[in-house]
């Protein structure tokens, strides 16, 4: 069976390279930088995609893609918006070293111009997003050409390659009808056949259908500005949610992580699966602990990518030329080296097997259903049968130490245990092998000891092994060395040969050890290549049971996470969040500022509340008050609560969104030639465009900071009403931070508009004036005027500057204050509004748990009622005349007075409830 020449991860040849590769793509473009988001110091693994985009106006766009290391593949199918906002998403989750297209789409020959525009669109949408990502064309007979064909060689690699599991029978009738997904497959499989030899044995494959539905969608400049995955300032810093939250041991665990991250839950049971989990784990310390201490042994263990070695090895037969061609091996030709790293491998799955036993008995009777399936993906006989055969071909004497290759420290002894790690029951040579190995080394270090004791000799000399493969050299103290050169004259140097000093020593060898390192070298190529034999034939019989490690590595990721979430949710004191109809957090904290920048406990906690009728939220108050961290930490604690995590609050209530939209960043794009307030309509044009999708719609999370101030300022205003009006009529749960206090009037007609502010107090009476951030969320617009020149005068400004600045703004404020008089269409919008939030609180109170008494409710009743009359008072009064040349006002009191009889009704009927709720309570 053909096996793959060269790393998948490097760039494909962009001529053929031998006859079967004539089919090979004929074009490559490469990008120069990567902007995608990136794990700082994790791996985040190499997939090839293949993307593959329909005809016609519904954009449905294949994708087919294979982690080259661990030996898995995920297809899937779905409509795409003009901006492709889901095929981005799924390349931020899942980050391409190359990108599959059809040929046409980067030749331009198409002759179908508007299927090529688009190609061409999504193409350099994702060139955009991923620099640094090599794009190539693949002929487009292997897309669609004879489609019939193509369905079957599709379908035909997706069923021969799937691993004969549970979940085999699910993913093939999932996959069959998506006719976009197989002709990616057919390409994808194709091109790793033609370009790089590259034949998976037969149901060797974690192939899985991976839905975009079930999982939140993060573009990718949210994740980048919210530091989901990686620091803003330092890419290698762990200061990011993922560097937070990373508390895993295996490698498997952190990729997984780091996929949760970017592509949150929906779904609530599942999630409430995940929290029952870490719930039944933070309280029971006991079994936490034995968890953990059961993960130790697998800290530097990846299995996915020892399965992916295990399914795709090298053949005997083309050892030499295989490490040739790798950048690992190119110093050396040598096959045993390749076989050193199976037997290397071995030992790595006989390690993740041995751990299965602890980590069952940490799981021992869990309440957890969670838990339980995972104890039962950990208990498979096959492992058991697999850690048996092991047993029987691994040397457990030598890789406790002991035995006959226990001679040397360091590198040499982990060679020793290779070489030992097989038992030599089958071959009885290997015995004699082993044997003329020791001899030799023993040469090697006698004549260590004859050189020592010769007459002017070194005596502090001994024998050392270099590791990678560089034999045994003679190393002696620098200050002895020196001390010899001078008596001897510089005899003692010429006795040797590569002669250097390395730190406090020095390295030399003799012609005599460059024999007895050849001697030693030939016996270890014997060895190997007798063990290679026997562990060619083990892992022949471990292939045909590979599911089951592909089964305890999903496994031990999970449980592995699961206990990340419960050691930090523990130590940080976290809450379980709660899913309702309404957002509510009690006392919520910025989770990343809370550990890595307050560590003094000086962080102001804030409470937070939107409902149906508060979705939309207008967030004003002085530069520095903590708008942009209070909208971080709200999207932060959503993306935590649902991957299953606990949350940093006293309560959370959180209602499940599906789409998490930002517009935070204010920087210039310098690559993409856009000033700050082009950047920001770029950014505001995918929002609106992702809002206007379909099925996401119902619950999107959107986050606006400083919107419009990359221009005028009454361009800034209108710019970002007419926004936040196409935001308010999709239902979106939107917190809009600006300093623009104009958008509170402008934008209160809407029921489900709420003004807030965070507190600041300005004390004009200090000698060089005072401003106090509380950081404290409260109701209405900020009362604080001018709060940019207090500010200034911080900055120490002239006086005489600062002066002029105040009563030009002061004049302007007054003119202001003269055009903004509240119309009857306000006072008419504001108690509809008043009206539609008593009804939610009423729905509330009434759907309140079982453990909140009459009596609380009866308080809560009269607190409400109390600021309902208030309110109703005050609206009640008749409102001045507006002025008929403020075109803002006649806009709100007409909309105010446009209400439709059915709305009528329904005020009404509100009215008389609250009417009559609030005697009862009197009467009561």
């Amino acid at each position: 069976m053909a096996r793959p020449t060269s790393s998948l991860g490097s760039h494909p040849p962009t001529r053929p390279t031998s006859s079967t590769s004539r089919r090979a793509p004929s074009r490559t473009r490469t990008r120069s930088a990567s902007a995608a988001p990136t794990t700082s110091g994790e791996e985040e693994g190499e997939w090839v995609l293949a993307i593959l985009e329909g005809r016609g106006a519904g954009r449905e766009v294949g994708v087919v893609g294979i982690e080259r290391q661990l030996g898995k593949v995920f297809v899937t199918q779905y409509g795409d918006s003009s901006t492709y906002i889901k095929t981005l998403h799924l390349c931020t989750t899942r980050p391409p070293s190359l990108i599959l297209v059809p040929q046409t789409s980067l030749t331009g020959s198409s002759s179908n111009s508007k299927r090529r525009g688009a190609i061409n669109t999504l193409n350099e949408l994702e060139g955009d997003a991923f620099e640094g990502v090599a794009v190539t064309g693949v002929l487009r007979k292997y897309w669609e050409e004879q489609v019939r064909s193509i369905l079957v060689l599709g379908f035909e690699f997706i069923a021969q390659l799937t691993l004969q599991d549970d979940k085999r029978t699910g993913t093939i009738l999932s996959i069959k009808p998506k006719y976009y997904a197989l002709a990616a497959a057919s390409a994808l499989f194709k091109y790793l056949e033609t370009s790089y030899s590259l034949i998976f044995p037969p149901r060797s494959l974690r192939i899985e259908y991976a839905p975009l539905d079930g999982t939140c969608m993060i573009d990718t400049e949210t994740v980048k500005n919210l530091e989901v995955v990686a620091n803003l300032l330092n890419p290698k810093s762990k200061q990011s949610l993922l560097g937070l939250m990373n508390k895993c041991y295996t490698p498997m665990a952190t990729r997984l992580l780091r996929t949760n991250l970017l592509s949150p839950l929906t779904e609530v049971t599942t999630i409430d699966t995940r929290l029952d989990a870490v719930e039944e784990l933070i309280t029971s310390e006991e079994r936490l602990t034995s968890i953990r201490k059961a993960l130790e042994p697998l800290k530097s263990l990846d299995a996915d990518k020892l399965i992916g070695q295990l399914i795709t090895p090298l053949s005997t037969t083309k050892l030499s030329t295989s490490l040739n061609t790798s950048s690992s091996s190119s110093s050396s030709s040598d096959p045993s080296k390749a076989i050193e790293q199976k037997i290397s491998r071995l030992l790595s799955l006989r390690t993740l097997l041995l751990s299965l036993p602890a980590l069952r008995s940490a799981l021992h009777h869990p309440d957890s259903s969670f838990l339980q399936v995972i104890s039962k993906m950990l208990n498979d006989e096959r492992a058991e049968e697999m850690l048996k055969r092991i047993g029987e071909t691994v040397n457990e004497e030598a890789l406790a130490g002991g035995g006959a290759g226990n001679r040397g420290k360091g590198a040499l002894a982990g060679r020793n245990g290779r070489i030992y790690a097989v038992k030599a029951q089958k071959k009885l040579l290997l015995d004699v092998a082993r044997e003329t190995y020791k001899e030799n080394l023993n040469d090697a270090f006698e004549l260590c000891e004859e050189v020592r004791l010769q007459q002017g000799g070194l005596e502090g000399m001994s024998l050392q092994y270099l590791s990678g493969g560089g034999g045994f050299v003679f190393t002696v103290s620098a200050a002895e060395w020196d001390e010899k050169m001078e008596e001897s004259a510089g005899e003692v140097g010429r006795r040797f040969l590569n002669v250097h000093k390395k730190g406090k020593k020095v390295e030399f060898t003799s012609m005599d050890l460059k024999k007895k390192n050849s001697r030693i070298l030939e016996s270890v190529q014997e060895i190997f290549l007798m063990s290679d034999e026997i562990i060619n034939e083990l892992f022949d019989e471990i292939r045909g049971s590979i599911a089951c490690l592909y089964r305890a590595s999903e496994a031990i990721a999970m449980l592995d996470m699961l206990a990340s979430f419960a050691d930090i949710s523990s130590k940080n004191n976290y809450v379980r969040p709660e899913w309702t109809d309404t957002l509510a957090i009690k006392a919520g904290r910025h989770p990343l500022i809370e550990q890595f920048r307050a560590n003094d406990g000086s962080f102001v906690p804030n409470d937070t509340y939107a409902s149906t009728t508060s979705s939309f939220q207008i967030i004003t108050g002085a530069n520095m008050s903590g708008k942009s961290t209070l909208l971080r930490q709200i999207a932060l604690m959503y993306i935590m609560a649902q991957v299953g995590c606990f949350v940093p609050a006293t309560y959370a209530s959180f209602r499940v969104v599906e789409t998490l939209l930002s517009r935070l960043g204010n920087d210039d794009s310098i690559e993409a030639s856009l000033s700050t307030f082009a950047s920001e309509m770029s950014t505001m044009s995918m929002i609106l465009g992702a809002l206007e999708g379909e099925e996401r719609s119902r619950g999107p999370l959107v986050l606006v900071d400083e919107l419009g101030r990359g221009t005028s300022p009454e361009e800034g205003v209108g710019i970002a009403h007419a926004l936040a009006e196409r935001i308010i009529e999709s239902k979106a749960l939107c917190f809009f931070a600006t300093h623009f206090k104009e958008l509170t009037l402008t934008l209160s007609r809407y029921p489900n508009v709420v003004s807030l502010h965070l507190v600041t107090e300005i004390d004009r009476s200090a000698p060089n004036y005072s401003l106090t951030f509380h950081h404290r969320l409260t109701d209405g617009s900020t009362p604080l005027s001018h709060y940019g020149l207090e500010l200034a005068k911080l900055a120490k400004l002239p006086s005489d500057v600062l002066a002029r600045a105040g009563e030009v703004s002061e004049r302007l404020a007054e003119m202001a204050r003269e055009g903004r008089r509240e119309s009857r269409g306000s006072r008419v919008a504001r108690r509809r509004k008043l009206l539609l939030r008593l009804r939610t609180a009423i729905q509330d109170l009434y759907n309140s748990p079982p453990s909140v008494t009459g009596f609380d409710l009866m308080v809560q009743l009269k607190e409400l009622q109390s600021e309902q009359v208030r309110i109703l008072t005050a609206t009640m009064v008749e409102p001045e005349p507006a002025p008929q040349d403020q075109p803002v006002a006649e806009e709100v009191e007409r909309e105010g007075d446009r209400v439709d009889e059915e709305t009528v009704e329904g005020d009404e009927e509100l009215e008389h409830a609250s009417t009559r709720t609030a005697r009862q309570e009197t009467d009561s």
